[in-house]
């Protein structure tokens, strides 16, 4: 009986994903961070301040059946549908509600590698369909997807990960849907790429359509096919998109409503990157070269015409030089700011050029993908097409977000030239080389030793490993059966051993990038996050014990940590930090002295004032730094480091003012806020006397410790110059009566930080980001307040601060007019606020309840 042993076949598509996020989470088990360390973490920027406290917010609104529609744990009130689709809409989001809250931040941190592992596996899957190849490489080149340098420099945005990781899918669908008229793949997973994140998947979209275009250039052949295609995928592009309809609709309503719907498509020619001095006299010359066609003056037409285009490519030459030299590795990504994340290994460079000299490839596949790169350079640098690429606006920071399709087309046309890899000639090698070389010399950062040493070992390295590939052992002269075996088997065994020292080089650069990453990218530190940890949930848990039969009202903390502590800690608040930020509440809120600014999507709360207070439903409030004197908010209870507070001045959801309300406007402005206050107040109540006074100079004196004062202006300006040291200014106030005292920083330019004291009592210290109104606390005839603010060295600048003193006796009056006639809540919930109100007297019934709030209120 003769046994034969059967051949196992390995599917090699899993370790794409296993390789990519077993090796980002053995960086997080090397670096301490959750979940296999407790004190630190990989929550950067925004993931610390938005996406975190989103996702455990998510899991809140499900739990507690509150849906999805609206929601008023986030800046007073906000459609949430529209901040779902822009931040949570991903199906990974919603398994948060078979996590228990204790896991949260480790599992969200989980989320990032399983989400860049993904993307690994869908690139591994798509080189597994198209080439129908299944062996390592597709593993190993899935993985440099998933860990190029924009994946990694913006993991931090994990919202975008998903549509990232869809990408690839979405290619392999759309050539199945052209070549196959297979439909699934393509609808299924466009679908997905939009619905996960709207913003990434307009990026997606603009993707396909170039993709469309290429396929007729390689495949077409007539124009009955052309029209077949065309109609074929804008049936089932419009069928994706109309599936996102139940999400995206809402979240186009909203961003009606944000800073961003205000920005404008530049009307003269720019360019990013690029140096300024060689493109700068377009404009002229462009405007000559008109006014000499309308003079009839063709000679200054084309000569005008001529100096136009001169300059313009020059500095897009400049620029594309740029950001192209940012394609080498051992490089700083950029995480906030800086040249486009293209690195995706020094060997795709190498493989991409040897694509361009592959015979095997048809010329028209080599147009079509160095006309997509050259596409994507001039995407990075002509601020039209920046415009558009980023959905008719100019973000704020994080630029060339769409870069990583640069990265997708550089990996396929590297993997193309690797399945040929055994039949280039020694000089294609050599071009290829050289023009590596050459490109990589264009880098900023062509002088640094990390860089030079990273790119040149590797570069030697996989030349090298192809070098072995393309060599040939002379064949013998007439060679007998077994010289003849022999020399085909030694050809096969060096090839074989050539693609495993080139796999083993590309899996040896996968870790030094990874590697890279670890040493570059900050680690955050989680130990007081959120601040107060178990005190801070504890004190608000004892809140809502205390307000059992109250159905709304709000809370804050009287400095913020991430603008958005009430989705962090589950109470009802007023500060926000989220791109659906509506403006018109932004401007509101700013207008009333809260840390605001449109163009920055974000309002803070930060302990403004009792009179503003009074408009914003605003109940008790949490104080996590020093205890302060303050006799508007009752001292209720004190766990570890946090104090429970109750605003004594407090007023419900909706209350009856004077119609005369109406006429004021709220329009932001950057001084009198004090003024605006004791003018609304007066209107909306009906009162006589301004409840702020003012400390004019005589109460104040400014100093400089290390900074020379190069001016004083009355009320609290001056201007500044520092040397080559650091220094402060301090602004001394001396009261000149009883009550509560309030500063109003206006302006500060070039000073990023202050400290604020009583009587030589250090009360906090803060960064400054936004113009804001801080109550400090109360203060008799005599006492006084010192700011010192914090001057960096070689800085010159200026500051624009105010203060006043609270007169209790008007705020109490104001108050007791607004609590005769207030709105009794009967119901409420996430859609629909219902109540009654008995009016007094003839009035206007306000409400804090953002704008496009719908609610139902009954009069009796």
């Amino acid at each position: 009986m003769k046994l034969t042993q059967k051949r196992v076949s390995i599917n090699y598509i899993p370790f794409a994903f296993l390789f990519t996020a077993a090796g980002y989470m053995v960086l997080m088990m090397i670096t301490g961070c959750v979940p296999f360390g407790s004190n630190y973490s990989y929550l950067y920027s925004d993931m610390y301040h938005q996406y975190y406290p989103f996702f455990l917010n998510l899991r809140k609104s499900l739990l507690s059946g509150n849906g999805v529609l609206y929601n008023w744990d986030i800046g007073m009130g906000i459609d949430y549908l529209g901040l779902i689709a822009y931040y949570l809409a991903s199906p990974l989001n919603w398994t948060v509600i078979l996590v228990p809250e204790s896991w949260m931040l480790g599992y969200f941190s989980l989320l990032v590698p399983i989400r860049l592992g993904l993307a690994s596996m869908f690139f591994a899957i798509f080189l597994n369909r198209t080439f129908h190849k299944n062996d390592i490489s597709i593993a190993l080149f899935g993985c440099l997807y998933g860990t190029c340098a924009w994946a990694l420099a913006y993991q931090w945005n994990i919202m975008w990960l998903d549509t990232f990781a869809l990408l690839p899918l979405v290619a392999l669908g759309t050539v199945s849907l052209l070549r196959d008229k297979k439909f699934f793949l393509y609808t299924v997973t466009l679908f997905l790429s939009i619905f996960s994140n709207y913003y990434i998947g307009f990026f997606t979209c603009i993707f396909v359509l170039l993709l469309f275009i290429c396929y007729q250039i390689c495949c077409c052949r007539s124009f009955g096919r052309f029209f077949s295609d065309l109609a074929r995928i804008a049936l089932f592009s419009v069928l994706a998109i109309g599936m996102t309809a139940i999400l995206e609709l809402p979240a186009f309503a909203a961003l009606q409503q944000t800073q961003s719907s205000v920005n404008k498509y530049p009307d003269t020619f720019s360019l990013n990157i690029a140096d300024k001095e060689k493109y700068a006299s377009v404009v002229g010359a462009w405007q000559a070269m008109k006014d000499g066609w309308a003079a009839g003056d063709y000679n200054e037409f084309f000569h005008s015409g001529w100096m136009a285009v001169k300059s313009a490519m020059a500095g897009i030459f400049d620029g594309m030089s740029k950001a192209a030299g940012n394609m080498g590795g051992g490089l700083t990504p950029s995480f906030k700011e800086g040249l486009p994340n293209l690195y995706c290994g020094v060997g795709t460079i190498v493989m991409a050029f040897l694509f361009l000299t592959a015979k095997g490839i048809k010329r028209r596949e080599k147009c079509c993908a160095v006309g997509l790169l050259l596409f994507f350079l001039l995407s990075f640098l002509i601020r039209q097409l920046d415009y558009i690429w980023h959905g008719f606006h100019f973000p704020n920071m994080i630029p060339y977000r769409f870069s990583f399709l640069y990265s997708l087309v550089m990996l396929y046309m590297a993997y193309r030239a690797y399945l040929l890899r055994n039949k280039f000639k020694p000089w294609q090698l050599i071009v290829a080389g050289i023009l590596t070389l050459l490109l990589l010399n264009l880098s900023q950062s062509r002088d640094d030793l990390v860089f030079i040493v990273y790119n040149l070992v590797f570069f030697v390295l996989y030349m090298v490993a192809l070098v072995a590939a393309v060599l040939r052992q002379k064949a013998p002269e007439s060679p007998n059966r077994k010289e003849l075996q022999e020399y085909l088997h030694t050809g096969i065994l060096r090839r074989r051993w050539a693609t495993i020292a080139l796999c083993a080089v590309l899996a040896v650069e996968l870790i030094f990038n990874i590697v890279n990453f670890g040493v570059e990218f900050p680690r955050t530190s989680i130990s007081n996050y959120p601040k107060g940890t178990k005190y801070s949930q504890s004190m608000v848990a004892q809140m809502y014990e205390l307000e059992n039969d109250e159905l709304f009202f709000r809370n804050e903390v009287s400095h913020s940590q991430t603008l958005n502590d009430g989705a962090l800690l589950g109470y009802h608040g007023i500060s926000t930090f989220t791109s659906s930020a509506n403006v018109r509440v932004t401007e509101f809120l700013q207008t009333l002295g809260y840390g605001a600014k449109n163009t920055y999507n974000r309002y803070c709360f930060e302990e403004s004032s009792p009179v503003a207070n009074l408009f914003l439903n605003l109940k008790y409030m949490l104080e996590r730094d020093t205890l302060k004197n303050n006799s508007y908010f009752d001292y209720i209870h004190s766990y570890g480091t946090v104090s429970l507070l109750k605003n004594n001045a407090y007023l419900p959801l909706g209350f009856l003012t004077e119609l005369q309300l109406t006429n004021v406007k709220f329009v932001p402005t950057a001084t009198e806020r004090f003024d605006f206050q004791n003018r609304m107040l007066k209107v909306a109540a009906g009162i006589t006397g301004n409840a702020w006074k003012k400390q004019f100079s005589s109460c104040l004196q400014i100093t400089a410790s290390g900074v020379e004062l190069t001016r004083q202006g009355l009320n609290g300006s001056c201007g500044f110059s520092s040397a080559d040291q650091t220094g402060y200014i301090y602004y001394t106030y001396t009261a000149d009566s009883d009550g509560l005292f309030c500063i109003d920083l206006t302006s500060l330019y070039n000073c990023k930080s202050f400290t604020v004291s009583h009587n030589g009592l250090e009360m906090y210290s803060e960064n400054y980001s936004l113009p804001q109104m801080l109550s400090v606390c109360n203060v008799t005839e005599g006492d006084t307040v010192e700011i010192r603010f914090f001057i960096d060295r070689n800085k010159s600048g200026s500051i624009n601060a105010q203060a006043a003193i609270l007169n209790e006796e008007v705020l109490r009056s104001a108050h007791e007019a607004f609590s005769r006639s207030t709105l009794k809540l009967t119901t409420f919930e996430s859609t629909f606020v219902e109540g009654t109100i008995t009016c007094h007297k003839p009035g206007l019934l306000y409400t804090s309840i953002p704008l496009y709030t719908a609610f139902a209120t009954k009069d009796s």
